[in-house]
């Protein structure tokens, strides 16, 4: 204490130095800055102007929120970082840390992304605000000056923030990078570890297998005595649950089973490729499905009633997946090689090849799962590493002779070799047999050398990749062919589909394409992460990295959701097919049932469908991540284009609107417009369908219909009225006409009685009198029977009653032959009437017998 207080007494000179020196250079500065403008003095408004500001800035939520979440981060990082400076992780430690590393790194690019949007915001108000004014402008409000310092302490808190987001990203990359690299180096350093295997043999075996047995009647056998005593009403209902669930099941899978293959056979006693392979499919995935399911249901009820301790649920977990993986190998070879019926194999082999490969393939997959079991068994009772490295041992060794074995075996015969298709000459080829030779014998050539773990890797990949890789083959081969035309209606489903939906065979094949390619698409996108672990990725490593790389992509400003795309095109599907379903619906179970006329059946479905497909369309748009208000600026945009070259489109599309809403004429009119005259079929939005009489379809816009007449004859009914013109003989009565025809009129079953028929003479023609008889018909449809028939009574009744229907009748003059003279002064005449017209207006002929009506005429 005393030589701090001596320290402070021989400092005390240099500080008051100081403070003099400080206010001597404030003087200065204040001298120099005076000589060009006043000095502002921060005034007491001032200063709580930017007291406020700094409150606001310091109590806005998201920088609060922000910079929260950032330190999180951060205590995240240094956690991290700690742990990584340990010695001896192993590879699940480390996996865990890369994991939580490469989560770091995203979310702190989505931290990143979102200051940056909020800077980019404040930038922008800066930006309107403008410059603050010089000293000879006149100065702005307090509220403006405020609100600038306000932005400007904002813009430099998110940036601080952005730039210690942006460093800790790159940290955290680094940390994963890092810890990559060591997982490589601990997993190389494992797979290549020699073990010395006459040591390994030299060992006590027996004492080691006895240590784990009692190990195993110390942990598994006080939980069973455990729960035998305690737990005992939990265990019976979990096993007596889990034995109704298999008989549900067992019995479904039988059920199910035996109709489907009762419908193949019945369809196809000879079947081919197609039948066989959809047949191996189902026969395969349902019971797969169905015994999952029993295990997982299982599970999850001795979890749920806390029979498990967590050693036991591992070794329960394993043990259900290795039954569910070896029961779907067992399925899969059995009904793609069909050792037991020849007409149903896949592929033409020989059936002593097709039982040895079956039960070889199926012997693998036990020997593989078998020894994880035993692995999780091994791992729970702590037992003794030499009982491990022989364990994979065995299992190298076993693998190495069944794929050695299954090299030399020659599947096919001479006919069946000539018989192949061109998918079994890429399956089986010469070259897979060597290759599955040599690796059996690089296996077998690993595990006696001592290199073990490699030998075990190289066995568990060669079953697990291969039954990858089968599977994934026979699932193209059935995409392949539902995809092929014809295909979906001989299965019993195509058919009841196609009979359900009253689907046109090109709809089917269309659905079958679609089908195929779905089939491709699962293929893919389960194929490849099975892959991925089979080979060492964890799902978190692939769930992180298709987040990264899958789920956005950048654009400039614009940020692309695949995933956000994926959910839009799945709802915007749904939402179509919801809105067909409804459409059905209300059209069959209120509009059928409310005796509406087709044509408001009509206006309300195409209404229902526009309305559904645009709510289809915004829930899709909202899903895929794009705000709908940035629409605005693609409003404007297409306004300009409407105001060009988008009118005529927009005019018939409001057109179409206002057709259906206003409804002058409907579905099954008879309309005339122009020239065009016809049944309307189709109102849509831009154009009218128009059937014409001779079965022509006439596509017209929907803005012709409304700016030009169109005369409707079912408007309100179908009440309408038509004309028969008749013309009788000058020597026939007008009145007695007239009372025949409106007798006839009135005879006629399809004419109306009121109005009445009605007969009208309208005037003297040149050979006839004219009269019009009009009827009115109660449905203007039956007009063409209706005049046909009374056109055929009115001749009838006119034969009868001795009335002449006259036809046209003109007057012949014919000049007959005259001297040479009068020849051929007529002649000249008609030459000089044949010349331009002179002056005289009226030219007549000289010869004296011109017009004369009796020079023999008719």
């Amino acid at each position: 204490m005393e030589h701090d207080l001596k320290l402070d007494a021989a400092f005390m000179p240099l500080r008051l130095n100081s403070r003099h020196f400080g206010a001597f250079l404030l003087l200065v500065l204040a001298l120099t800055l005076g000589a060009g403008q006043p000095v502002l003095a921060q005034t007491p408004d001032t200063q709580s102007n930017v007291d406020r500001a700094n409150a606001t800035v310091a109590s806005d939520p998201f920088i609060d929120e922000k910079a929260q979440q950032l330190d999180t981060f951060a205590a995240t990082y240094a956690t991290l970082d700690k742990k990584m400076q340990e010695s001896g992780l192993s590879d699940d430690e480390l996996a865990s840390l890369q994991t939580t590393a490469d989560q770091l790194d995203s979310d702190l690019n989505q931290l990143s992304l979102d200051i940056e949007a909020k800077l980019n915001t404040v930038r922008d108000q800066i930006a309107e605000l403008g410059k603050a004014p010089g000293s000879n402008d006149p100065p702005e409000p307090a509220v403006t000056t405020d609100q600038r310092n306000q932005l400007i302490a904002e813009r430099s808190e998110l940036s601080a923030l952005s730039d210690k987001a942006t460093k800790l990203a790159a940290s955290a990359v680094e940390a994963s990078k890092k810890i990559a690299t060591m997982r490589r180096d601990l997993f190389t350093d494992a797979l290549f570890a020699h073990t010395s295997l006459q040591d390994l043999f030299a060992a006590d075996f027996i004492s080691y297998v006895q240590q784990e047995y009692r190990n195993f009647q110390a942990s598994y056998g006080a939980w069973f005595r455990y729960i035998w005593k305690e737990r005992r009403v939990q265990l019976v209902l979990a096993l007596g649950l889990s034995a109704l669930a298999a008989f549900l099941f067992r019995s479904a899978t039988i059920a199910l089973m035996r109709r489907r293959l009762a419908q193949m056979v019945s369809e196809d006693d000879k079947p081919d490729f197609f039948i066989k392979l959809v047949t191996a499919a189902y026969s395969t995935g349902l019971p797969s499905l169905v015994i999952a399911a029993f295990l997982a249901v299982s599970y999850l009820l001795f979890y749920g009633l806390d029979v498990l301790v967590p050693d036991v649920q591992q070794f329960v977990f394993t043990t259900y997946k290795a039954i569910a993986v070896i029961f779907f190998v067992f399925l899969l070879t059995r009904n793609v090689l069909s050792p037991g019926d020849p007409a149903w194999r896949l592929i033409p082999m020989r059936t002593s090849a097709a039982r040895k490969l079956h039960w070889a393939i199926t012997a693998m997959a036990a020997i593989n799962w078998g020894d994880q079991i035993i692995d999780v068994l091994n791992e729970t009772l702590a037992a003794d590493l030499a009982l491990e490295a022989v364990r994979s041992f065995v299992a190298a060794i076993l693998i190495g002779l069944i794929l050695v074995a299954v090299s030399f075996i020659k599947p096919f015969h001479g006919d069946a070799m000539r018989q192949r298709t061109r998918a079994v000459k890429l399956l089986w080829p010469s070259l897979m047999a060597s290759l599955i030779r040599l690796a059996g014998f690089f296996l077998l050539a690993c595990a006696i050398t001592g290199y073990i773990a490699l030998a075990r890797f190289i066995a568990m990949q060669v079953v697990l990749t291969g039954a990858i890789l089968s599977t994934a083959y026979v699932s193209i081969l059935l995409g392949n062919a539902v995809s092929q035309p014809g295909t979906m209606l001989r299965t019993d489903q195509g058919r009841r589909i196609a009979e359900r939906f009253k689907l046109s065979p090109v709809r089917i094949d269309q659905i079958s394409l679609l089908a195929g390619l779905a089939i491709y698409a699962l293929t893919v996108l389960i194929g490849i992460p099975c892959l991925l672990v089979a080979w060492g990725m964890r799902l978190a490593e692939i769930r992180l990295w298709a987040a990264k790389h899958l789920t956005s992509v950048t654009l400039g400003s614009i940020t692309i959701s695949l995933g956000g795309i994926l959910l839009a095109i799945i709802l915007f599907v749904a939402g179509y097919l919801l809105t067909r379903w409804f459409q059905k619906w209300f059209d069959d179970n209120v509009l059928l049932r409310s005796r509406a006329d087709p044509g408001v059946r009509n206006s309300v479905k195409t209404g229902i469908n526009y309305l559904g497909i645009l709510l289809a369309v915004l829930v899709a748009i909202s899903a895929a991540g794009v705000n709908l208000s940035s629409l605005a600026l693609v409003a404007s945009a297409l306004s300009i284009g409407i105001g060009f070259g988008l009118q005529t489109i927009v005019q018939n599309f409001v057109s179409g609107l206002i057709l259906l809403i206003e409804r002058p004429f409907k579905v099954g009119d008879w309309i005339v417009s122009g020239t065009t005259e016809g049944f309307v079929k189709r109102i849509s939005v831009r154009a009218t369908e128009i059937e014409t009489f001779q079965r022509q379809s006439i596509i017209v816009p929907n803005s012709e219909l409304i700016n030009a007449s169109v005369g409707n004859w079912t408007h309100h009914n179908h009440m309408g009225r038509s004309e028969i013109a008749v013309g009788v003989s000058y020597s026939s009565d007008p009145r007695k006409v007239m009372d025949i025809l409106l007798e006839l009129a009135k005879a006629h079953p399809l004419v109306l009685a009121n109005p009445e028929p009605m007969v009208i003479f309208n005037g003297f023609g040149d050979s006839s009198l004219d009269f019009e008889l009009r009827v009115y018909l109660a449905d203007v449809f039956n007009g063409i029977p209706v005049r046909n028939d009374l056109r055929v009574a009115i001749f009838e009744r006119f034969r009868k009653e001795n009335i002449e229907i006259p036809f046209p009748q003109r007057d012949l003059h014919i000049i007959t032959d005259r001297d040479g003279e009068e020849a051929a002064a007529l002649a000249a005449e008609i030459r000089r009437r044949s010349q331009p017209i002179d002056e005289n207006p009226n030219p007549a002929f000289d010869h004296p017998d011109a017009g004369n009506d009796d020079s023999g005429g008719r």
